[in-house]
């Protein structure tokens, strides 16, 4: 029987410990009114007014001046602005006309939102990753 020597075994141990991404964050963990963005989906259960839609898309609905909150607590780049499905669409006025790309662990806060109506927004890197922005006054 070929025996290791406990040093090798500690080794190995810690060099696997160091391919494991660290977990997310729990929902609560985030500040109130901050939307995660997990690996192809958007975690809406920290914002006031959110649910899913009938599609299985994100509904966040928010006041006319008010802004919106993303922070990319998973191990996956986003891209995300105006659009559906991956492709980008003209933003019209008062949207979210940025495209933003977010890092692990970034934060990013829109502009305030100006006009009323529902947006789309995507993440260009995921196309299932959508969500509606509805805009009252």
């Amino acid at each position: 029987m070929m025996r290791f020597p406990r040093i090798t075994v500690a080794a190995a141990l810690v060099v696997a410990a160091m391919a494991v991404p660290a977990a997310a964050p729990p929902l609560d963990a985030r500040p109130a009114g901050v939307i995660g963005m997990g690996h192809e989906g958007y975690r809406i259960g920290g914002v006031h007014d959110a649910h899913l839609g009938t599609d299985g898309v994100p509904v966040i609905t928010i006041h006319r001046g008010d802004r919106l909150t993303f922070q990319n607590d998973s191990r996956w780049v986003h891209i995300i602005g105006p659009g559906k499905r991956g492709l980008l669409t003209d933003p019209g006025d008062g949207a979210m006309t940025p495209l933003k790309m977010l890092e692990e662990n970034d934060v990013f806060s829109t502009h305030a939102w100006t006009t009323e109506g529902t947006f789309d927004l995507t993440c260009t890197v995921h196309p299932d990753m959508n969500a509606k922005v509805v805009v009252v006054p």
